[in-house]
């Protein structure tokens, strides 16, 4: 078996400037800086007063099929609505192109820039009441998506099973019976949610307040949906409510979020009940996230600290439900 002697490497912001003259029609000369390092490499394009998010895939996280079906799916949003940051098409009409690396081929794309900015923990209730719409909508002009590309599913098997086996690793013996003890807890209540129209479809996947921007107009634009998959639409709301914890106003963040939403798409008795379960399925899955990204973020960020922090969260959320 061959050793592979890179998992990752980054390009330089002059060289990312010359493949995107190769591969987009700038008549322009353009700014480039490498922008943020997320789950991939984030690089921030400026040209003729214009702004632009390159993204370089890893190859060891998303398959091409994968970010295919996500830009499938992001071009089909942005022919029906404008709150999200599409991709921009190439001199040969494809929504990506392939960069060749150390790592090997990464897939690479250029999105439009989404006005304003990212609220993070100073989100408002306006703000957050804004953005379940914007969710909802999504929600709503997906219900009729089709596509012959698949996509991880965020089930119970991914969500719960494979984040388990993830986290096992890092985590004692008696967190370990923990976690499986809670997840076995969680799978009662959300099994018997109807897998219909409405309640079931493509979920963004990872709906934050860092993961949208908001101008001065009100204007939502959501980005990053590399995250994004079937599942249920109770899933998409406890995940955003699983990433308030850490927000003051958590409560009423959460319900203003949930009355927008619902302005839009009315959410059924069931998806109500079901959202507590998902925010507390929702931490689990972050965590092995996480877990998933050791080589990325390094062990170091994974000791003893980190996964107690998380276990804190998850019995306090539990004593709330169970």
């Amino acid at each position: 078996m061959e050793i592979s002697e890179y998992t990752y490497s980054q390009l330089s912001a002059s060289s990312v400037s010359q493949r995107i003259n190769e591969q987009y029609e700038f008549y322009e000369g353009i700014d480039c800086k490498y922008y943020v390092l997320g789950l991939h490499d984030n690089y921030l394009i400026k040209s003729d007063d214009k702004k632009y998010i390159l993204r370089i895939y890893r190859n060891d996280w998303r398959s091409d099929q994968e970010i295919q079906f996500e830009l499938e799916l992001l071009a089909y949003i942005g022919e029906r609505s404008v709150q999200v940051a599409t991709p921009l098409s190439t001199k040969v009409d494809t929504l990506s192109f392939i960069i060749d690396s150390p790592e090997g081929k990464r897939t690479s794309v250029l999105f439009h820039y989404a006005d304003g900015y990212a609220p993070g923990n100073s989100i408002t209730a306006e703000q957050s009441e804004l953005l379940g719409k914007a969710v909802a909508n999504v929600h709503q002009i997906t219900d009729t998506f089709e596509t012959d590309l698949s996509k991880q599913v965020l089930d119970m098997s991914y969500l719960l099973d494979d984040s388990i086996d993830a986290i096992k690793p890092y985590v004692d013996v008696e967190s370990q019976h923990y976690l499986k003890e809670l997840s076995d807890r969680l799978k009662v209540p959300l099994a018997s949610l109807p897998k219909k129209t409405g309640m079931y479809g493509i979920c963004i996947g990872d709906v934050n307040a860092t993961n949208f921007h908001i101008n001065n107009r009100n204007d939502i634009t959501l980005f990053d949906f590399d995250q994004c998959g079937y599942g249920d639409r109770a899933f998409e709301i406890g995940k955003f409510i699983s990433s308030l914890n850490g927000i003051n106003d958590k409560d009423k963040i959460s319900h203003a979020f949930i009355d927008g939403y619902q302005s839009v798409r009315q959410l059924s008795a069931e998806e109500l009940i079901a959202i507590p379960y998902y925010e507390l399925v929702s931490v689990i899955w972050v965590m092995a996230i996480h877990a998933y990204n050791v080589d990325r973020i390094g062990y170091k960020n994974l000791e003893k600290p980190f996964w107690d922090r998380r276990l804190v969260i998850l019995r306090k959320l539990e004593k709330l439900i169970f």
